[in-house]
């Protein structure tokens, strides 16, 4: 089994990469079919941590919007992940909230990435949405 972690954006991230902001990401484009996406550019990343959360807080711009998901392949590439879309979350980076299926949670406005980084962000049951509004 093969986990890949994915992003979707608004806006093509390699325009906002620069010497200080240079997270690493490759293009997901032959995934695009496979993954219940409804933005247009498609990357995987490592995984989910804190200089992901800190990478996505300078990328966006308020009203963005950013979709994460976790696609696993079993044998032969079958997939293994399936959209859920009751499960899904909500991040909001302005007002640093967490929303999941069982409520809405205010995060410490100091202390915001670390608490964030300790919750569930991404599942390959359904897809994480980021906004800053």
């Amino acid at each position: 089994m093969t986990s890949h972690y994915f992003i979707a954006t608004l806006k093509p991230i390699p325009d906002h990469h620069s010497s200080e902001n240079n997270y690493a990401f490759l293009n997901g484009e032959a995934y695009k079919e496979s993954i219940p996406f409804t933005l247009p550019y498609v990357y995987e990343l490592g995984g989910e941590d804190i200089e992901f959360i800190t990478f996505l807080d300078s990328f966006m711009e308020i009203g963005d919007v950013v979709e994460l998901y976790i696609f696993e392949e079993g044998r032969h590439g079958y997939p293994l992940s399936h959209n859920h879309p009751e499960e899904a979350r909500t991040i909001n980076l302005l007002k640093k909230t967490y929303k999941d299926q069982y409520g809405e949670y205010q995060l410490d406005s100091k202390k915001w990435k670390e608490e964030l980084s300790r919750r569930t962000i991404a599942s390959k049951r359904s897809i994480t949405t980021f906004v800053k509004y």
